[in-house]
């Protein structure tokens, strides 16, 4: 139990190398694992570059291209085409670098800050057989996803899937106190149980903490929470974020999963997202200062990194207050 999401998949991460004795670790291009050095080397996008421009890049970290679509590239234009493709795409990959020297492949179950890309049909469920194949341990990230944000308890269950390792944070205590996770399968805990584990922290397990992840997790499934984010919030995102993807020419594509969304901000102009991920060429700087200005007005705090706007309420939020939001 480390104390933030970072610390968790560094963890993670060397529990895998130290279970196998492999050094590499696959995750996606459009991810984000953590801010220390590692989780960072490990997360595919810019952030990266905080880590690399210092010059302290740890080795060992290969990237692969996530299965679902972006501006400029698609493994296809269905589900099932996308996740065959993806999926050998991922497979070259793993053989071109060999299997041998794979630890683990890194991936979040539900792309979360990247913005909310749901992984197609199929996609997770051929990672697992991958990692069967290969003998590579599977490491899925739910620092967000985790504790009823998608509306189940873990994110996985949707893909019917069962991770080698899993960590989670942010729901764990309601970001009431800091507080994260890794929990592993029956044979990486026995090998642990007679070796080293070769990882600790501070605040590893720290009591008020855990106490106050206790409570918040019995509150979570007494109330089930989760089945609430199915049944109640999740019908009010779909809907709204439908809604607001037809409305303006400046929203693109909108999707959500639970109680998690994410609308796509373009140039109407050209169709194009309104800047990069980075924050750089912006083509409409006077437009996104209006919007960011706009939500403050009306008291409305949220994730705003354009051309991305998340949509995350609270799991135990009223469906009036959620609709006043939108």
């Amino acid at each position: 139990f480390p104390s933030g999401g970072a610390e968790a998949n560094e963890a993670a991460m060397r529990v895998a190398r130290r279970f196998t004795g492999r050094p590499k670790i696959i995750s996606h291009y459009r991810s984000y694992h953590g801010g220390t050095a590692h989780a960072l080397t490990a997360t595919g996008d810019f952030r990266t570059g905080f880590v690399e421009s210092a010059g302290g890049a740890p080795p060992g970290f290969v990237k692969t291209m996530n299965p679902t679509d972006s501006h400029h590239f698609s493994f296809g234009v269905t589900d099932e085409e996308r996740a065959a493709r993806a999926l050998a795409f991922l497979e070259e990959q793993i053989l071109c670098e060999g299997p041998g020297s794979i630890a683990a492949v890194l991936f979040e179950s539900v792309i979360g800050s990247g913005g909310a890309h749901i992984p197609p049909r199929g996609y997770m469920e051929g990672v697992r057989a991958l990692c069967d194949k290969y003998d590579i341990l599977m490491i899925l990230d739910e620092v967000m996803m985790g504790f009823g944000r998608t509306g189940k308890f873990w994110a996985f269950e949707h893909f019917g899937v069962i991770p080698d390792i899993v960590t989670s944070a942010k729901g764990l205590t309601g970001a009431y106190l800091p507080l994260s996770m890794v929990a592993v399968r029956t044979p990486i805990k026995e090998h642990f149980e007679a070796n080293p584990l070769g990882w600790g922290a501070t605040f590893h397990a720290h009591p008020v903490a855990m106490a106050a992840g206790y409570e918040c997790t019995k509150y979570l499934l007494e109330h089930d929470l989760p089945g609430r984010v199915a049944r109640v919030l999740e019908p009010i995102m779909r809907e709204e974020i439908a809604r607001l993807s037809g409305k303006y020419a400046s929203i693109g594509e909108g999707r959500c999963i639970g109680a998690f969304g994410c609308l796509d901000l373009l140039d109407p102009r050209t169709g194009a997202p309104v800047q990069r991920f980075d924050g750089s060429r912006c083509s409409k700087p006077e437009a996104i200062a209006t919007f960011r200005a706009a939500l403050r007005a009306n008291g409305l705090f949220g994730f705003v990194r354009p051309p991305a706007f998340h949509i995350a309420p609270p799991l135990v939020i009223e469906p009036e207050v959620l609709l006043d939001g939108f």
